[in-house]
């Protein structure tokens, strides 16, 4: 029988293999009785490369004990003293399951995921056979964005993504980027746009330190307001400086034409390659019906126009109307001054449609009608005649000379063909039609 002194001698010389191991930044192996050699017959890699002088490798239960440990000193066969469970001391059982760490120290971190493993054994402990590994083959972490670059308006949130799991991260980046500092997740709604670098920390070793993640703006756009078709065609125009814009039309241009009632959405891109889009109400106002009296002109008083009922489809009061004279495009805002004509009535939205009544209002002369009488002499007051008549007119003096032509309806300012005024008198007015107007002329 082995007397106490060997024994207490093999144990010492055990811990003094393991004393250049304190640098580690775990517990070092507890030293047991029972022992079982590791032999790893090639270079250990990460990442496909093999490890540096001063670099460990550590073998550890399911608990986080480490019962082996090895320093790689460049060679092609190393060798780990695995420690087992002696009934005093801890350490492994047999038929446990042999985990691995890699510390490496140029790095100063810890590795623990292993790619690749090829062994002539299971690695469990025994402490009658040797474990021989043939490959062994560690994965540094690697941490990422689906992508690197978002823009604000996405309505994303995204999340790292990583080759393995890892408990122990944290994220931290200059102010602006709104970022989980535990889960990494980034606030891409409340962050300001910019090229940001995200530096990562962890004890585990990571194959890139920091990260880096581009927000872009997207197009600010100015809310359309629903809009309304007044006549044939709306033109609108996109605030779309610069930028691209798509119709729902199909159109790609800064401006498009509508004659349709619909629901339009345009969608603006950026030189960033953001969008945004907007969509709203395109309606037709039309005057479903317009009723209204008129009062002919006097000698003294000019007419009147009085709106009685109308119904205006997709309008909103209040309404002002206008009134075009189609005879000298003059235009009256005053319904109660208008002097005698034929008017075109425009109803003119609050918001500023303009909506024209496809029947004209005709403001008639009640002054001398059995013996129509103007004075033609620039003091402003019948000055000129208003005629009904349509078509071609000739005017004819009393001795049945032809003095003037015009085309009705229209007004007769008592001048001739050549622009002279015509003398004192009765002149006859007559239309193609053979319809005949007596009119006398005083000065």
């Amino acid at each position: 029988m082995l007397s106490l002194r060997y024994i207490l001698a093999g144990v010492l010389i055990a811990v003094s293999k393991l004393s250049d191991a304190q640098v580690v930044p775990w517990n070092t192996p507890s030293v047991s009785m029972v022992s079982s050699p590791l032999i790893i017959a090639c270079e250990p890699l990460v990442d496909g490369n093999t490890l540096r002088d001063g670099d460990y490798l550590g073998i550890f239960n399911d608990s986080g004990r480490c019962f082996g440990l090895a320093r790689w000193k460049d060679t092609t066969e190393l060798r780990i003293t695995v420690y087992g469970e002696d009934g005093t001391n801890d350490g492994f059982r047999t038929g446990e399951k042999l985990n691995v760490k890699l510390w490496l120290k140029s790095w100063n971190c810890i590795l623990e995921h292993v790619s690749q493993v090829n062994a002539d054994r299971p690695l469990v402990f025994s402490n009658a056979t040797s474990n021989r590994v043939n490959v062994l083959n560690f994965e540094k972490a690697s941490v990422s964005f689906p992508r690197e670059e978002y823009c604000l308006n996405e309505g994303l949130t995204p999340a790292p993504v990583l080759n393995y799991q890892v408990s122990n991260l944290t994220y931290s980046s200059q102010n602006g980027l709104l970022i989980d500092a535990l889960q990494g997740i980034v606030d891409i709604a409340n962050s300001q746009p910019g090229k940001y670098t995200i530096a990562v920390t962890t004890d585990i070793c990571l194959l890139k330190n920091s990260l880096n993640l581009t927000l872009n703006d997207y197009p600010r756009l100015e809310t359309m307001p629903d809009t309304f078709i007044c006549g044939e065609r709306l033109t609108l125009s996109g605030n779309v400086q610069n930028q691209q814009v798509l119709w729902s039309t199909g159109d790609i241009t800064p401006q498009v034409d509508l004659t349709e009632t619909a629901s339009i959405w345009y969608r603006v891109t950026n030189g960033l390659g953001c969008s945004n889009s907007d969509t709203f109400d395109v309606k037709k106002m039309t005057i479903a019906s317009l009723d209204y009296v008129t009062e002919k002109a006097d000698c003294y008083e000019k007419g009147r126009l009085m709106i009685t009922d109308r119904e205006i489809t997709n309008g909103k009061p209040p309404y002002s109307y206008k009134l075009t004279n189609r005879i000298d495009n003059s235009q009256i805002t005053d319904l109660e001054n208008i002097p005698e004509g034929i008017y075109a009535i425009e109803v003119v939205n609050h918001n500023g449609c303009v909506l024209r009544y496809p029947q004209n209002a005709v403001i008639d002369r009640d002054c001398l009608n059995d013996k129509p009488v103007f004075s033609p002499n620039d003091d402003g007051l019948d000055d000129r005649y208003f005629i009904r008549l349509e078509g071609k007119l000739e005017v004819f003096d009393r001795n049945g000379q032809l003095r003037r032509r015009l085309m009705g309806p229209c007004y007769f300012d008592g001048n001739d063909d050549s622009g002279s005024p015509l003398n004192m008198g009765a002149y006859m007015i007559v239309s193609e039609k053979k319809e005949t107007v007596i009119i006398t002329i005083i000065k």
